[in-house]
């Protein structure tokens, strides 16, 4: 088995276990809250959650550089400048703890959010999703506890307080901290200044809809679209899974100029992921809303099936922006991002007020469009990625839109959908027994 391989499937392994964990506290975060406390609460801790998660990407300014050119510098055996940016990386988080006078809460969050992501960022850099695993299952427990006492914030806090813990306990038992030095410190910079920008675009579309629908709407509204979108989003570890563990294989063949590679195993992925997802979404759109009310104890309406197009169209274009952006068109991706979240924001803004919940998805799925079209132009000008791997997703849609009209003529969909891509399947299983790759 290549060392490739082995890498992409032990950080597979790791990231189902971590992802799925972090995604699920989410899920049951809303379900607890809204039965505990009503949909007004769950709105706004979800709101204040999701400030807060936004306001770590800055705090973790330079994370997706640290595990760029972790990756890129353990393929050179330069340990010492990997040391040297792991030093600079974990300092900056710090910061957050000025937003204390303000809100205590927003302040903690948001400092431990951005040494999570710093950390697992970091941890798959170096080639140890594993070790990111650990983390997370460490950190379950505390969240679970929490639920039993009054502070709708406390699930969370102990979540990634725990995780912080754990990373510095990791990063000082092996010696990772190193000094700083100006060398690194301005390479990361360079690559963090387009790369953040890119990030924080990418995290605002995914936080934005639930403070947003609060701050455009109500705090009722915040709630409906906290159920819709805790549940769709659980889709979205989907991408994160595989994008934990091919950045680092994108960097690392980057490093030795393997562009060659970069190209397949994205076309691959994005190919399987979107076949993966589509019949996902064809089952959601089935019985997911019904399940998805029953859960949160109150009944959601068609919104939720826009949220699960929305988010399928993210999936789909995710290997080919990761892969901009772990190579040298870091610039292209970031502004691909940047774009897609500007025109959800311009679209929020009198639709959320207009059409409520509605409108939030509606927004999401618009600033989601225009990134899946600039990525898919990007990635196939500058490293010739075909076009023909998001054919599952593009034959999908229309079949899923079905639901609109009828579950009866959605199934007919489905069934239609498994015989277009007969082909796409088969391809897909031969690449998941290691023959495609």
């Amino acid at each position: 088995m290549s060392y490739e391989r082995r890498i992409l499937i032990r950080h597979s392994i790791a990231s189902i276990i971590a992802l799925a964990l972090f995604g699920i506290s989410r899920f049951l975060y809303s379900i607890i809250i809204s039965r505990k406390f009503g949909v007004e609460v769950l709105g706004s801790a979800n709101s204040l959650i999701s400030q807060a998660f936004l306001i770590a990407m800055p705090l973790g300014f330079f994370a997706v550089a640290l595990g760029k050119y972790s990756s890129e510098f353990l393929a050179r055996e330069d340990f010492e400048k990997i040391k040297s940016m792991v030093s600079v990386s974990f300092s900056f988080p710090l910061i957050g703890i000025l937003l204390a006078p303000l809100n205590v809460y927003l302040a903690v969050l948001s400092v431990l959010r951005a040494i999570q992501l710093t950390f697992r960022s970091f941890i798959y850099g170096i080639h140890k999703g594993e070790v990111y695993s650990y983390a997370m299952i460490i950190g379950f427990i505390p969240l679970f506890l929490s639920f039993y006492l009054d502070d709708p914030f406390l699930p969370y806090i102990s979540l990634l307080s725990t995780i912080a813990f754990f990373s510095f306990g990791y990063l000082i038992k092996n010696d990772l901290f190193g000094k700083p030095r100006r060398e690194e410190f301005y390479l990361l910079l360079r690559y963090s200044s387009f790369a953040f920008l890119g990030t924080l675009s990418g995290v605002f579309l995914v936080q934005g809809p639930y403070f947003l629908s609060e701050k455009l709407g109500s705090a009722l509204i915040a709630g409906r679209v906290s159920a819709s979108l805790s549940a769709a989003f659980l889709l979205t570890y989907l991408p994160q899974v595989l994008q934990s563990a091919i950045m680092p294989i994108y960097s690392y063949k980057y490093g030795r100029a393997d562009l060659n590679y970069v190209k397949l195993l994205a076309e691959k992925t994005t190919e399987l992921l979107s076949l993966f997802t589509a019949f996902v979404v064809f089952i959601l759109l089935l019985i997911g809303k019904e399940v998805i009310s029953f859960l949160f104890g109150f009944n959601l309406g068609e919104e939720f099936y826009i949220a699960l197009i929305a988010v399928e169209i993210y999936i789909a274009y995710n290997p080919s922006i990761v892969a901009l952006n772990s190579t040298k068109y870091v610039k292209e991706g970031s502004l691909i991002s940047i774009l897609g979240a500007l025109i959800a924001l311009i679209a929020w803004i009198p639709s959320i007020k207009k059409f409520s919940e509605y409108g939030t998805m509606v927004g999401l799925l618009i600033g989601y469009m225009a990134i899946l079209v600039g990525t898919a132009y990007t990635s196939h000008k500058k490293l010739k990625i075909s076009p023909k791997s998001y054919k599952p997703l593009l034959f999908a849609i229309p079949l899923q839109l079905l639901v609109f009209i009828s579950k009866t003529m959605l199934f007919a969909g489905i069934l239609l959908y498994g015989l277009a891509m007969k082909e796409e399947i088969t391809e897909s299983i031969k690449a998941f027994h290691g023959k495609g790759f």
